[in-house]
Formats: structure tokens, C-alpha cells, sequence
């Protein structure tokens, strides 16, 4: 999504369908802090560079640590990015876009009428802990837990992750899935619910992202690649574009959790075949846009099906029709 005008929610929302740029390990990682106002919980960053690349995979972003006593959170950004946006209690709330310079250390103190001031001079005493490389764990746990935690230690010098059982409060579950970061040197993890009355065994890793499925007995299954799309076959995407629309792309993504489909923006190419763009996409995906012109031109998001082939008929960019046969 290339229209970053207002930076509202909704600009927010369009931002989770930009081209991901995630940091590697030759990129340069700054700290972002926030000062919250009273009543936010669980403050997230999003953030992103003037070109569209974003710093994480999907909205909210990065979930925020306290420093300290200080009443300041932090996470740590590739230092490519020139705008944040700090979100709590599951986005409920959030700031606007707020541009920050590349590359610095940044605070951002936000009043409650969400008007933010940037500064690029600490704001209190407490030190910021050093960048820690994460990844990505996944679980899917019994309905009867109310509280789901993330234990992680390496194996066998038994150095933990976390400070004290049952370790990282994991959040999300709208979907089904409970998320949480850790240290990429962890190769043994323990997910375990309701405070830690009920738990997995030992599961042994490795540190990439994983998804851990924990059934009712507290047996499990971890996969590397999410359960959800793994074996989902590809669809068709066909649109027709107004003429003046050159070289038409199609940019797709499964909402609201923001995985994209594609790299990069404006997408993939569409090949022309008897009256129709054509592009392959995953079948997992639900949202697509048909744009035009290096992604000049766009249409709105389309929410469509997920798994069946689609049939977009662009109009101008205010219209476009979805169907699931050929008109």
C-alpha cells in the first residue's frame, strides 16, 4: 500500500501491506523509546523508511520493554527508518506517523491528547540494554488457558532467557496464536498456561521463527512454516486495468495479521493473456491491490477469498468490481 497521507489508523493499516524490510545483520539497530500516557499497555513500534520499507514483519510491530523504573519503553529499529508510529492495548490507541531522523537514537514523549515531542537527548538516567537478536515463537494452546507464557533457555549450559517462571507473558490470540520474541542463542523452549500450572516438556528448537501447536494432553507440534499456509495451493489472480494503466502489478497480503505476499512494492508483474493480467499468488492470502505505472496508480484494498481463484475488474482507481468466475 503506497498511500501514506494521513497517518491515522488507517494509515497505519495501509502501512502493513508495504514491502517488509526486515533487519539483517549488517544492518545498524537504534533504539526508539516512549513515554506513554497513562492507561497504554503493552506499547508496540511501527515504523518504517520515506521509501516504504518496513522495520517489522506486521502491525503492531515490536512490542516495547520497560527501562527501568524511568517510565520509558524501548525497542530497537534497523536504523534505516524515518517513522514511527507507538500503538498499546492491542492498537487500540496509537500516535500518528511521527518522522524521526535515520540512524539516532530517538524519545518520544506522548501527551494525552497523543501530540508527540521528539528528542534526540536522553530523557532519564537508566541505561538502555544492548541490542538482543530475536526471533519469533508461535503457539496454539488449549482454550482453557487464560494466560499463555513463553519459557527459553540453551541447552545444556541451562542459561535462561527470561528472569523468572513461567517466563515472557505471550501476546495476541485473536487468530488462535500466542506470540512472543526470543534470543536466537535459546535451542530450548517450554510453553506453559494459566501462570504456569500447566506446561509442555522440554521442546528443542532451532532459532528461527517456529510454531508450536499444544494439544489438551500437552503433546505438541512445532513446524517452521506456518500450519495455516503451508499447504494452501496457489490461486489466480486476473484483473482487467484501465488502458492508460502501464505494466500493472499486484500486490497481496493475508489481514490483519500483514504478511505479505511479495517482496517489494508495487509487487509482482502481471502477464497479459487473452484480455486479462494474470499473476500466481499463495492461497492464503485475502486482500489484494491492482496498480499501475510503477504503482503510481492503485486501486483501494480488495478484500477477496482466500484459496479460489479471482477476477478484478478496475474500472478507474475509486472502482473495482471482485468477482470468482470470469464476467
Amino acid at each position: 500500500m503506497k498511500r501514506v497521507l494521513l497517518l491515522t489508523l488507517c494509515a497505519a493499516l495501509l502501512l502493513l501491506a508495504l514491502p517488509v524490510s526486515l533487519a539483517e545483520e549488517d544492518v545498524e539497530m537504534v533504539p526508539v523509546l516512549a513515554q506513554v500516557p497513562a492507561g497504554w499497555e503493552n506499547p508496540h513500534l511501527w515504523a518504517w523508511s520515506d521509501d516504504g520499507a518496513n522495520a517489522f514483519e506486521a502491525w503492531p510491530g515490536e512490542a516495547m520493554q520497560p527501562l527501568g523504573e524511568s517510565g520509558w519503553y524501548y525497542a530497537y529499529a534497523p536504523g534505516f527508518v524515518q517513522n514511527a508510529i507507538v500503538s498499546a492495548n492491542d492498537a487500540a490507541v496509537q500516535t500518528e506517523g511521527v518522522a524521526i531522523e535515520a540512524g539516532k537514537a530517538v524519545w518520544i514523549a506522548i501527551a494525552d491528547d497523543l501530540s508527540c515531542t521528539v528528542s534526540y537527548e536522553a530523557q532519564t538516567d537508566e541505561t538502555i540494554p544492548e541490542y538482543v537478536e530475536t526471533f519469533t515463537v508461535h503457539a496454539y494452546v488449549p482454550l482453557a488457558w487464560e494466560t499463555v507464557n513463553l519459557w527459553a533457555w540453551s541447552a545444556p549450559d541451562g542459561t535462561n532467557a527470561f528472569a523468572a517462571w513461567p517466563g515472557e507473558a505471550m501476546g495476541g490470540g485473536e487468530d488462535g496464536w500466542f506470540t512472543a520474541e526470543a534470543p536466537t542463542w535459546v535451542n530450548s523452549i517450554i510453553i506453559s498456561g494459566n501462570e504456569g500450572a500447566a506446561q509442555t516438556e522440554d521442546i528443542s528448537i532451532e532459532a528461527q521463527e517456529v510454531w508450536v501447536t499444544v494439544y489438551n494432553d500437552l503433546t505438541f507440534e512445532i513446524s517452521y512454516e506456518n500450519p495455516e499456509q503451508a499447504d494452501v495451493p496457489d490461486i489466480t489472480i486476473h484483473a482487467q486495468v484501465p488502458a492508460d494503466w502501464a505494466e500493472p502489478c499486484c500486490w497481496a497480503w493475508s489481514a490483519p495479521d500483514g504478511t505479505n505476499a511479495f517482496a517489494a512494492w508495487p509487487g509482482e508483474p502481471m502477464a497479459e493473456e487473452d484480455g486479462w493480467y494474470t499473476v500466481q499468488a499463495p492461497g492464503w492470502i485475502n486482500s489484494v491491490i491492482i496498480n499501475g505505472n510503477a504503482g503510481s496508480v492503485q486501486t483501494a484494498d480488495l478484500s477477496v477469498e482466500s484459496g479460489v481463484d479471482v477476477w478484478v475488474v478496475v474500472t478507474d482507481a475509486e472502482n473495482a468490481s471482485v468477482t470468482y468466475e470470469a464476467p
